[in-house]
């Protein structure tokens, strides 16, 4: 008996953690998407830092 309790704990850890994997994705996804205003604008203000524009000559 001592058996099967020890083989069904050896089958439910992996789904464990397969499911714990499967909600910080989820979690990182939600604040990724809540916040992806915020992080577009971040990245086009580095990548304006990094890469400025050049003023446009007039003919």
């Amino acid at each position: 008996m001592a058996f099967a309790n020890v083989l069904s704990l050896f089958f439910l850890l992996p789904l464990a953690e397969l499911l714990r994997g499967a909600l910080v994705l989820a979690l990182l996804a939600g604040v990724l998407v809540f916040f992806r205003p915020l992080l577009s604008g971040l990245v086009r203000a580095f990548l304006l830092i990094v890469r400025p524009r050049l003023a446009r000559s007039r003919p």
